[in-house]
């Protein structure tokens, strides 16, 4: 187990390098820099500006520059926002993005695990046809829609919740329930035809030979083994719903890390462009890894080895 952490650890600092390359590489293709505006500014001034920010050093020394200063947790200052850091921006508007992403997993998890469940044991009845129904309509509407829906039926018709802003939980009901549409959707679809797979097999044939009860059978040895592709998937959902979705905080006005990010592309910023990146590429392969490492806690035949253990 320690060995195959360490592989994966110095695989996921690899990717990292990689993602960084990649992005640092696109964003000084494109025509223009994050000091580029509709106004004319002086030659003499932009020089001071360049020279400020280090925009006139060669691209391999800013490239190199900033994977020192990343080794030590520094991200560099926004171009956009005199006196802030990307640093700053991430711990003032991750947090916003972390309660609002913890709630839409939360409901996308807790509802679309155990529809999918009831859908399995109820199949080709109406529990299941009801619950395909919803989850096709979950999949096939975008978050944008959903979101817009519930604002005018919730917030402008029955004035029962707040239609934008942040503040408390009141706040955060409409904005979670969008944002965790689709993926509950997608888990309780996910959740239906692993069990549907599990159900069938021998082993939950012999258990029920046996006289085992049904909830024994069900959540001992069926839902366990059905939960790894759910688990497979709950990874990268998880980071993309904790990073911020920019099309729900926008609609709600949400001071979250992905409309940072989206700003950040419009304007130019490259440092916020990269610190977001680096943050939210860090997230996925974090959350990859931790979903290898919760594998053989749901099924003991899956072994987490190298191929030299092997």
């Amino acid at each position: 187990m320690f060995s195959y952490t360490l592989k994966r650890t110095f695989n996921s600092i690899i990717v990292v390098l990689v993602i960084i390359t990649v992005t640092f590489a696109l964003m000084h293709s494109i025509p223009g820099g994050p000091f580029t505006n509709e106004k004319k500014i002086p030659d003499a001034i932009m020089k001071n500006i360049e020279a400020r920010y280090k925009l006139n050093d060669p691209l391999w020394k800013q490239y190199s520059d900033y994977l020192v200063n990343l080794a030590h947790f520094d991200l560099g200052p926004s171009f956009k926002y005199p006196g802030r850091t990307v640093n700053d921006i991430i711990g003032e508007s991750f947090p916003v993005s972390l309660q609002l992403g913890a709630a839409s997993i939360a409901i996308a998890i807790f509802i679309g695990i155990p529809a999918g469940v009831i859908s399995a044991l109820r199949q080709n009845k109406w529990q299941d046809y009801l619950t395909m129904f919803f989850t096709t309509i979950g999949i096939s509407v975008p978050s944008f829609v959903l979101a817009t829906a519930l604002v005018y039926v919730f917030a402008i018709k029955l004035q029962l919740l707040p239609a934008a802003m942040w503040g408390g939980v009141e706040y955060m009901i409409l904005p979670a329930i969008a944002l965790a549409g689709m993926p509950m959707a997608f888990i309780a679809r996910l959740t239906r035809s692993s069990m549907l797979e599990v159900l069938g097999q021998d082993y939950i044939k012999t258990a029920k030979a046996k006289g085992l009860p049904q909830h024994i059978i069900l959540y001992r040895h069926a839902l366990k083994n059905a939960l790894i592709p759910v688990v497979t998937y709950i990874g990268p959902m998880a980071a993309g719903i904790l990073t911020g979705s920019f099309i729900i905080e926008t609609i709600f006005a949400i001071p979250g890390l992905g409309r940072h990010f989206v700003t950040s592309i419009y304007n130019r910023d490259y440092t916020v462009i990269l610190g977001v990146t680096v943050f939210y590429s860090i997230l996925v392969v974090g959350l990859n890894m931790l979903v290898d490492l919760i594998y053989p806690l749901l099924d003991p035949r899956i072994k987490l080895s190298t191929k030299r253990e092997e």
